[in-house]
């Protein structure tokens, strides 16, 4: 029940922190920044983290669940992107619709790489 209690009051500090990032970042009828922005360094920390964690890393396991499945798991979002490049395309702008998905998808891998990689760095 305690490990139920974090990862909802982490996703609710997640939440918050998304909608924070959203406020200050609104850039209305272009790319859409702040999604772009999170998912990216979201990945990057889950990577990050989770691969820390399965070489042996500090935290402890419930500490990774809380911040990957809480904390993470409610600032990240795919279905902002879907719903962004649906909006996107229902505009017009369908060579920025493209450019998102596809920057989406290339930074997300590109981070996750990234995330991976530095924690095996610093585990040795």
């Amino acid at each position: 029940m305690r490990k139920r209690l974090y990862i909802g009051v982490a996703g609710a500090f997640g939440a918050s922190t998304r909608l924070l990032v959203g406020q200050l970042l609104i850039v209305s009828g272009s790319f859409p920044v702040a999604t772009f922005l999170v998912n990216i360094v979201g990945t990057f920390v889950l990577c990050y983290i989770v691969e820390r964690a399965r070489l042996g890393g500090s935290l402890s396991p419930l500490m990774v669940t809380v911040i990957t499945t809480g904390f993470l798991g409610a600032f990240t979002t795919f279905s902002a992107v879907s719903v962004e490049t649906v909006e996107l395309l229902s505009d017009g702008f369908f060579g920025l619709a493209g450019t998102y998905v596809a920057s989406s998808l290339a930074g997300g891998l590109a981070m996750a790489a990234l995330g991976f990689s530095l924690a095996r760095r610093r585990a040795l």
